[in-house]
Formats: structure tokens, sequence, C-alpha cells
């Protein structure tokens, strides 16, 4: 390898790690207490400053090679869209903007996609047939389930939970192929961002009493596990 192509930064080191960890930590711990005492300031403070923190947290172990160069900006953006979703989050009590934070999400999941094709599925177009395709039926039908009856927004959230089940099936074959433990964490990740998903579908669309806690702490698992799964594409 040449050395053009190597890392163009120095990745942390330990004790950088140690201090990041804690940071992250300390914020998603006051974010989730936050959401438990339902403070508003508390959740203004905190929600804001999880993914950047995990993005950075990417970007600063991450070492690019020309391989896996568009793994590595699909991450990014979409944490950067991400991101904005948390932004809309905090006002979905409007329904217009609960729509352009569904779209956030949506786009995210669309980069986490693309990132997971180029490590794990491209070249292996099986997988598609056999993991794939049943979980298209899967989500297309849990959507419908949550949001069939709203008419505004049943297709949207159809539409939702197939790209989230299309990511989840690519986590899928990431693991099978990968067989090792960063391809079962980012597999988890898939699975966690399923159930924080479908908490936020039956609360808002369904009624359903769901603390935020849980739909936070289910969010933050699975974007951990996601980039520290992803992150070994970068590793030398």
């Amino acid at each position: 390898m040449s050395e053009s192509s190597k890392a163009v930064k120095e990745p942390l080191n330990r004790s950088q790690k140690n201090v990041f960890w804690l940071l992250f930590i300390s914020i998603s711990l006051l974010n989730l207490y936050g959401n438990y005492i339902d403070s508003d300031i508390l959740i203004i403070y905190s929600k804001p400053f999880i993914i950047p923190f995990i993005a950075i947290y990417f970007s600063t172990t991450w070492q690019e090679k020309s391989e896996n160069s568009i793994i590595y900006k699909s991450m990014m953006i979409g944490f950067f869209f991400a991101w904005l979703g948390d932004l809309y989050m905090m006002f979905n009590e409007d329904q217009d903007i609960m729509m352009i934070a569904l779209f956030c999400f949506l786009v995210s999941h669309l980069l986490y996609i693309i990132a997971l094709f180029f490590s794990s599925v491209k070249g292996n177009y099986k997988w598609l047939f056999i993991v794939t395709l049943p979980l298209l039926f899967v989500g297309g039908y849990l959507g419908n389930q949550i949001g069939g009856n709203n008419e505004v927004m049943a297709l949207p959230i159809i539409m939702y939970s197939i790209v989230i089940s299309v990511m989840f099936s690519f986590t899928v074959i990431r693991m099978i192929r990968k067989k090792n433990i960063w391809g079962a964490l980012t597999c988890l990740g898939g699975l966690l961002f399923i159930g924080s998903d479908m908490m936020i579908g039956y609360k808002n669309f369904q009624s359903v009493d769901i603390s935020e806690v849980y739909i936070m702490l289910t969010y933050i698992l699975a974007q951990v596990c996601i980039t520290r799964g992803m992150s070994v594409e970068g590793e030398q």
C-alpha cells in the first residue's frame, strides 16, 4: 500500500478514546434522564450532541483508503441527516415537522444502506433473494400495521419501514459474510433501529404509551453498534 493511500489522520489514542466515551456516555445519560423526568431543558441541551459525538468518533478512528472511501462518505453524510432528524423529532407534535424528520431519517438509512452495500453485499447478490426480499414484505406489513389508518402518513410510513428493513437485511448479510463480532454488532444495531422506530410508530400513530427513554436508549445503542461495527472497515 502506498503512503498516499494510508490514513490521512491519526486515530484516537487510548486516553483520547476514554475521554470521548466518558463525554458521550455522560451526554447520553443526561438525555435519558431528561426524557425520564420529562425535562425539555435537559433534552434540548443533550440530544443535539449525540450524533455529532458519534460522527466525530467514526471520523477520528477511520483510516481512509481508496477502496473504502464511499463507505466513509456515505456514513458521514448519513450521520448528518440523522442529526437533522433528531432536531426535528424534538418538535414532533407538528405532523408537518414529523414528516420532515421522517424524511431525514429515511435519507440517513439510505446512506447507511449504501455503505453496507459496498461493505458486504456488492458481488454477493444471491443474499438479496435469500435475506432482503423476505424482509421487504415483513417491513411493508409492519409499516401498514403502524400507519395504515393514517391517510396522510400511511404511505411514508410503509416506505420508511421497507427502507429500514432493507438496511437491516444488509446488516444480516454483513454478519453472515464477516463472521466476526463486528458483523454481529452491526446486525444488532440494525435490529435496535427497528425496535426504536417501531416504538416511535406505535407511540405516535397508534397512541401506545411508550416511554421516550426506551426509544432513545435503543436509538443511541443502534447508532453506536452500527458505527463501531462499520468503523472496522477503516482499520488497518
